[in-house]
């Protein structure tokens, strides 16, 4: 009979750059890892970039997984367990507003499931900013709270500076979690540590872990109808990014002869040309944030519209 499946579960606010580090340790794994992706909308951007790489992906549906426990997520462990014996780790990359407090809880009520370190990714570059907005700083700060371990992203490009004062920061709300710059053996060895429900829940036990996030995002596709000009796609983000958190998603560019992935994170945009894009899902792109006004007005602007009643919700980032 085999054993607890270890798991780990990754959070981090949207944008902060969980799948770019799930694809680091997947590399570096001598495990057989299988990986749960909680992507949202109808465009698997996150599930899609992780199949690159040498592990098995299991997608859950629309929305957090720490908000609808229906279903999905029951259903994805039960599929996970059937696999034991043929994978050694299962890894939750949860959504950008995803609590680790409650995922962790579900995980450690599964007696077949070893529930190892919570791991949270945070951008150095704009953590103190997402903090400090009042319609977001919750989701932030709950999952820095939540966590036995953090990875400071962007180590390249932040500067010694900024990753000071965030390294600061952070050890003041959670001096329990470990900090980590790299992808290396000492983060490998922090992610097989127990997972500290317990410790971590008392370092704030005045912190509201029942709030329902949901209705602080709004999540939209924005579906365009054929090749944009990249100015003035670029454009059009610039001009309504201050409610926009997150972009993800396939599309064409009237100028380029290849599809791009574009995604908006951490304030950056980027455009890359995707080879072999195949059944990839194209000309429809995810938006996610605290915004819903901004995100109407973007879709819009590149549908060459005037601004229309918001759209329904789509799901949860």
């Amino acid at each position: 009979m085999a054993g607890p499946l270890p798991v780990n579960i990754l959070c981090g606010y949207l944008g902060a750059g969980k799948t770019t580090l799930l694809n680091h340790l997947l590399t570096r794994a001598t495990e057989r890892v299988l990986v749960m992706v909680n992507d949202f909308g109808d465009v698997p951007v996150d599930a899609s970039l992780i199949a690159r790489q040498t592990a098995d992906t299991i997608q859950l549906s629309n929305g957090c997984i720490c908000c609808s426990m229906g279903g999905g997520l029951f259903d994805a462990f039960d599929r996970a367990l059937s696999l034991r014996g043929k994978v050694d780790r299962l890894v939750i990359e949860a959504s950008g507003v995803a609590e680790p407090r409650r995922l962790a809880s579900f995980a450690l009520a599964e007696r077949d499931l070893d529930c190892q370190a919570v791991l949270a990714v945070v951008d150095p570059l704009c953590i103190a900013e997402r903090l400090a907005d009042p319609r977001t700083g919750q989701v932030a700060r709950r999952q820095i709270l939540g966590a036995d371990a953090l990875f400071l992203s962007r180590a390249d490009i932040a500067g010694r500076v900024a990753l000071r004062r965030a390294a600061r920061l952070l050890a003041g709300m959670n001096p329990l979690a470990s900090q980590h710059l790299a992808p290396d053996g000492v983060l490998d060895q922090a992610l097989r540590q127990p997972h500290d429900f317990n410790a971590l829940a008392a370092l704030h036990p005045a912190e509201d872990r029942d709030g329902d996030h949901r209705n602080l995002f709004a999540s939209r596709t924005l579906r365009l109808a054929g090749p944009v000009d990249r100015q003035h796609l670029l454009a059009a983000i610039s001009r309504h990014q201050r409610g926009i958190h997150r972009l993800k998603g396939y599309l064409r560019l009237s100028e380029e002869a290849l599809p791009q992935l574009l995604q908006l994170a951490g304030g950056v945009v980027t455009l890359v040309p995707v080879e072999g894009a195949g059944e990839l899902p194209m000309d429809r792109v995810v938006a996610i944030g605290p915004d819903a006004g901004c995100i109407d007005a973007l879709q819009a602007e590149l549908a060459g519209q005037e601004v229309r009643v918001a759209a329904t919700r789509e799901g949860w980032a």
